[in-house]
């Protein structure tokens, strides 16, 4: 059977192009809807970005708060360490005139009574009482054998002794390093005199106090304490005899 169209070209050219118009505007609306959810997805992806970002920027700046009061804590060591090792050092101090006095007692004899005691940084001054001429010479002895404590002792003001080097007759100098038992000039024993003597003892530290210093200013000594100016009367501890 043979099928003959008679129908115009043209008709048929008009269903073909209403064909390809329809696919195209099928393929726009294809296009644009995908175009618009890309925008979409990409518009949530960067407002998903911007706030991590935003996060992360909340983030760092607590990171960089807690390094800088972390710095500022840490700046804190030094000078607390300083003033820690400051404190010790002072209770330490502290700690050496008693020990000192403890020590003094150990060497001083029985029948010798002190008047006041005078402790500087170098040397511990002495004024005593001793009943004899005898007394003040074991006390001195005893201080001579105290060769941890003292480097050089001085005794002063005994009646009876003739110091050759200044040409004194009474009362001379005694003087003589804690190792060496023996003194400047000739000792000259006489009777004592009723009620015995004051005399004064000068001994030369053989280890420094050393006052602890904070920020290059040294500590001052407190009334009693070593370092401190001036005399600190009263007895010392108890004393044994030789």
């Amino acid at each position: 059977m043979i099928k003959i169209n008679l129908l115009p070209s043209y008709v048929l050219e008009r269903q073909v192009v209403r064909r390809l118009a329809m696919i195209f505007a099928v393929l726009l609306a294809f296009v644009i809807v995908a175009s618009v959810a890309w925008r979409l997805q990409r518009g949530m992806a960067l407002a998903s970005l911007q706030n991590q970002l935003a996060i992360t920027k909340i983030t760092e700046n607590l990171v960089i708060s807690n390094e800088t009061r972390a710095k500022e804590e840490l700046a804190k060591i030094d000078p607390i360490n300083t003033k820690v090792k400051f404190i010790e050092d002072v209770m330490n101090y502290n700690m050496k005139a008693p020990a000192l006095y403890d020590e003094l007692s150990r060497y001083t004899y029985e029948k010798v009574r002190y008047r006041s005691i005078a402790l500087s940084e170098t040397q511990m001054e002495i004024e005593a009482y001793a009943p004899s001429i005898s007394d003040a010479g074991r006390y001195l002895l005893n201080l001579y054998r105290a060769n941890d404590l003292f480097s050089q002792v001085t005794m002063s003001n005994v009646p009876g002794y003739n110091d050759t080097t200044s040409g004194n007759q009474t009362p001379g100098t005694f003087t003589g390093r804690a190792r060496v038992a023996r003194g400047r000039g000739v000792m000259i024993i006489r009777p004592a005199r009723a009620g015995g003597f004051d005399f004064k003892v000068t001994c030369v530290l053989a280890q420094p106090l050393g006052a602890p210093s904070y920020g290059g200013a040294a500590a001052a000594g407190a009334p009693g304490t070593p370092g401190a100016p001036g005399a600190m009367p009263g007895m010392a501890p108890p004393m044994r005899g030789t």
